[in-house]
């Protein structure tokens, strides 16, 4: 792979990816009227902090490397609410990549690139697991869907 495509997929289409990823549970928050949501970029030194309204945003030092959205809420949320805020960043991801696809040149590699990756990012994020104290979109779905059995059968 070029070494133009690698540093463009690490500084670039993984951290505006992420940001992506994370509007969508943040959009997924605000549809289901979170009284506060938090987004965080990236990793390491606090470098930035702002906000927009109810809307608190960090970033971090290696900007590149994840991120994480959450809400909170007085009314604790219902599981179904869970499961949609949960649902909206993979689902973020595969609009945009299809969106993309749709309105630029797949032929250039970088494009090519921005589409895998969000396909991937959305893909791998339903996909159930964790690893060590990070867990994926899938993994939160089943643990809600989880607790409710059993809060149900108590």
């Amino acid at each position: 792979m070029d070494t133009y495509l690698i540093a463009y997929l690490i500084l670039l289409i993984a951290p505006v990816s992420t940001v992506i990823h994370e509007l969508g549970h943040i959009i997924g928050a605000k549809l289901v009227k979170a009284d506060s949501v938090t987004l965080s970029i990236g990793s390491g030194k606090s470098v930035c902090k702002f906000n927009i309204k109810r809307l608190h945003i960090r970033l971090h030092a290696l900007y590149f490397i994840g991120g994480i959205a959450y809400s909170e809420r007085s009314i604790p949320y219902k599981t179904g609410e869970i499961i949609w805020i949960t649902l909206c960043g993979p689902v973020f991801n595969g609009i945009f990549a299809m969106l993309v696809s749709v309105l630029f040149d797949l032929t250039n590699g970088f494009y090519q690139l921005l589409v895998l990756f969000n396909c991937w990012l959305a893909i791998v994020n339903i996909i159930p697991f964790r690893l060590k104290e990070k867990q994926s979109d899938g993994y939160t779905i089943i643990q809600t869907i989880s607790k409710r059995k059993i809060k149900n059968k108590q």
